[in-house]
């Protein structure tokens, strides 16, 4: 058939849901970046899952938008199905994956370092080991806690746990004799463990 200036050659997708699509692509990254590489704005890490929460209702608000206003709607649905997707990342697993891969990163490092936490011979030594970075959650058994993660009132280390034993503690009184912040961790690899803490 001959080409007619003007005719239809595809499906362009639609300006709106492209730029919800193009949103949603950019949370997603951002949220990595942010939780791979916390140090690069710490500010921003510590508060970037409570601030997905009204990103989350903006794009899916507009995404349904754009559901009733395009006549073309498979791109306004899988505008919906992204931004449930990556809400559903965001508040539930991309503390942990971050965790996971900022561990792989910096594993090297963090396992020198938590050694000579262990042997150090005082409070000054430590500091002098890792600064602000690091602290020795426990002696006895000895456990390295590096910080990763701080929000408002709540905080997530990576935890150096030779015995495992962080995360078998369950009951309430228990967790609070091991450390007065302590809530909950959760198994990395090997040795190490991502600590969730709050006020």
């Amino acid at each position: 058939m001959p080409y007619r200036h003007g005719a239809r050659t595809g499906f362009p997708m639609p300006v709106f849901s492209k730029a919800i699509l193009a949103a949603n692509g950019l949370w997603f990254w951002l949220l990595i970046g942010l939780f791979v590489f916390p140090s690069v704005a710490p500010a921003i890490s510590g508060f970037a899952i409570l601030l997905s929460i009204p990103i989350a209702v903006v794009l899916f608000v507009l995404a349904l938008i754009a559901l009733i206003k395009e006549k073309r709607k498979r791109w306004a649905i899988v505008s919906i199905c992204l931004t449930l997707a990556v809400s559903f990342i965001a508040l539930r697993h991309v503390t942990y994956w971050g965790a996971l891969t900022h561990l792989y990163l910096h594993k090297r490092k963090y396992e020198i370092q938590a050694q000579k936490m262990l042997v150090a011979q005082d409070e000054a030594e430590r500091r002098r080991i890792c600064g602000e970075k690091c602290w020795l959650l426990s002696s006895d058994p000895g456990r390295v806690a590096f910080h990763y993660v701080h929000g408002f009132l709540n905080w997530h280390d990576i935890v150096y746990d030779p015995t495992g034993k962080i995360v078998a503690l369950e009951d309430w009184d228990e967790r609070k004799r091991f450390d007065t912040y302590f809530i909950s961790a959760e198994h990395l690899t090997g040795d190490w463990y991502l600590g969730h803490f709050g006020d």
